[in-house]
């Protein structure tokens, strides 16, 4: 999942939340919780972040290292200009808005 995480960060508000109810779904399997316990307990004793704030973490380390790359077919690709696709969702505009 984390794998092309730039990507995820641009998604849809549904699509995060389709995300959270299946990692949900799965700490409660693992962790054997009853129906009563809340997942927002689960995700707090797992010590589990959101998962946008774990996308948002992964795209700021893969645009770090892309923009401090040496690879020569990397460095010809234009720098990034945040205000020139104003109706388009872009990976790297998750961290403009973070």
């Amino acid at each position: 999942m984390s794998y092309e995480s730039p990507v995820w960060g641009a998604v849809a508000k549904t699509h995060i939340n389709k995300l959270e109810s299946a990692r949900n779904k799965i700490a409660r399997q693992i962790t054997k919780a009853p129906w009563f316990v809340r997942n927002k307990q689960i995700r707090k004793e797992l010590k589990l972040t959101p998962i946008l704030d774990y996308f948002k973490k992964l795209a700021i380390s893969f645009f770090h290292k892309l923009d401090n790359s040496t690879n020569t077919a990397i460095a010809e690709i234009p720098k990034y200009d945040p205000l020139q696709p104003k109706k388009k969702r872009r990976p790297r505009t998750l961290l403009i808005n973070a």
